[in-house]
């Protein structure tokens, strides 16, 4: 049974997501958005917002001052990851969706390990080799023989520039996603009977302007064209955004929306979803309203089935412009099992072009994989440490004391045979008290393993009720010594760490040896 027990720690444990955070930079805005999902509901962990200036001296001075704006989010909300899921603009990606002949499996990877699938589907300015490409299988007609996949690419260059740009605020970029998609992404936090109809979404931003449709699990992206002279417009606002201007524009979403009929076959839509990261978006969305009759428009709101913490529920109400938090909210939804690292079933939900994420999944999944024995192992010695003051106390309790003994021996001097078998029992007795009694000088008090911080657990311990006593822990974790110390200096005086060290080459633990007196 004890064997069991021990065993559930390790095997069919719950796959654990990992924490991310969705990081959008666009036009006017850094959002940091970190959500959390329990069960089928997703609440909103945290939520940050700086306004960047209208115009900068040089593409440098605004590169800047992003980072300073990050690294003053990273200060102020202290969060309890550096992990990153960010985007890259529409028009730096290429995607397409490829129709090709029914291939297995064998043949499928073949082909794409030895380049020859994309050298046959598809035109790469440059070489295959200067790009980052993701790709999956999104549906299969056996009956056509024919089978449909979601291509997506991006140069190495230009996702390095914009990892390089989170890094030097501080976050790791752990996934890169495109915008278009990552505005999609959306649709995880609503009901299951909205994702399955018809999404059509239009982001109207001065520099990103796109039209994305999902149908039948198939993307269709559609770029809205604006001259610069109107891109100079709508970023500028104010007089400048005319209602020519929004005729210009209902001309183009009218075109991608035929397009999209026409590409798909599908029925046609019923409304559009308007995102937009400029400060004016009640008079883009009125413009746009009056100017497009055929079809509803309408802000997307990406809280609307999240749940909001009451901290956060003046924050958001008071938002002017809530559909600019909807790329940085779809990005923090990709807070996933690491165990089943981008292998969701639509290919529209888990792209990831960051280069080398091969390599990156398999250090999460080791470094998950010792958190978790860490976890296990704690708990194991935590049950062990309650089990030996248990049973330290019941031979306490339970063994003849001297009085006992003394008694028996005056009230029956002629009885030594019982007397020589209760002085036996008597001494073996006393032997597992000694021994118990040297265990104990190894045992924590109990309440204080309800506070020793995770990832660190007890492998020595000589505990003297006078005079120095000393615990070895182990940790991967080594900077958890301050936790460590901080907890024990609220029970013990003259909290010390002695020393650090390494147990070998291949081992990642450190061992902390830490010296402290009693009360």
């Amino acid at each position: 049974m004890f064997k069991k027990f021990i065993s559930s720690f390790f095997i069919n444990k719950e796959q654990v997501q990992q924490d991310i955070l969705g990081i959008d930079i666009s036009h006017s805005y850094v959002r940091i958005i970190q959500l959390i999902k329990k069960k089928k509901q997703w609440s909103l962990l945290k939520v940050a917002s700086k306004s960047l200036d209208e115009t900068y001296e040089s593409f440098e001075k605004k590169q800047e001052a992003i980072i300073s704006l990050l690294k003053n989010i990273k200060l102020e909300q202290k969060f309890n990851t550096d992990n990153a899921a960010i985007s890259l603009p529409v028009n730096s990606a290429i995607v397409q969706v490829l129709q090709i002949p029914f291939l297995g499996e064998e043949e499928l990877n073949a082909a794409v390990a030895n380049g020859s699938l994309w050298e046959n589907s598809i035109n790469l300015p440059g070489e295959t080799s200067e790009y980052s490409i993701f790709w999956q299988t999104i549906k299969k007609d056996a009956e056509k023989n024919t089978m449909s996949i979601l291509f997506v690419a991006s140069r190495v260059d230009e996702i390095e520039k914009n990892c390089d740009l989170i890094r030097k605020a501080g976050f790791e970029p752990i996934i890169v996603d495109v915008r278009c998609f990552a505005l999609r992404n959306i649709l995880k936090t609503y009901d299951e009977s909205i994702t399955q109809k018809i999404s059509a979404f239009i982001e109207i931003s001065g520099e990103e302007n796109f039209a994305v449709f999902i149908y039948d699990g198939l993307p269709f992206i559609y770029d809205i064209f604006v001259s610069d002279t109107d891109m100079k417009a709508l970023i500028n606002g104010g007089d400048e955004v005319t209602k020519e201007l929004f005729a210009r524009l209902g001309s183009q979403i009218r075109s991608s929306v035929s397009s999209f009929i026409k590409q798909s076959s599908a029925p046609g839509i019923e409304k559009i979803s308007l995102v937009s990261s400029l400060p004016y978006f009640d008079t883009l969305l009125t413009g746009l309203k009056e100017e497009i009759l055929e079809f509803k428009i309408e802000s997307l709101q990406p809280f609307n089935q999240v749940y909001i913490p009451a901290q956060f529920k003046e924050r958001i109400e008071s938002e002017k412009n809530i559909s600019s938090f909807t790329v940085s909210t779809g990005l923090a939804t990709r807070q996933l099992d690491v165990f089943g690292y981008f292998k969701f079933v639509t290919a529209v939900s888990n792209i990831n072009l960051l280069p080398g994420r091969e390599e990156k999944i398999k250090k999460e999944k080791e470094k998950i994989t010792v958190n978790n024995k860490i976890s296990s192992l704690s708990i194991i010695s935590s049950a062990i440490l309650a089990l030996s003051l248990l049973t330290y106390t019941y031979f306490i309790t339970t063994i003849p004391s001297d009085e006992d003994i003394a008694a028996i021996n005056a009230k029956s001097t002629l009885a030594d045979n019982d007397l020589a078998k209760i002085k036996s029992k008597y001494q073996e007795a006393k032997k597992w008290a000694d021994l118990i009694g040297a265990g104990n000088n190894k045992v924590f008090d109990v309440s204080f393993l309800q506070v020793i911080p995770a990832g660190v657990f007890i492998v020595d311990l000589n505990q003297n009720r006078m005079g120095i006593s000393v615990v070895n822990l182990k940790t991967i974790d080594p900077t958890l010594a301050n936790n460590v110390i901080l907890e024990m200096s609220k029970i013990y005086k003259n909290v010390k760490l002695l020393g650090m060290e390494s147990s070998g080459e291949n081992d990642a633990f450190k061992t902390l040896k830490i010296n402290y007196e009693m009360k």
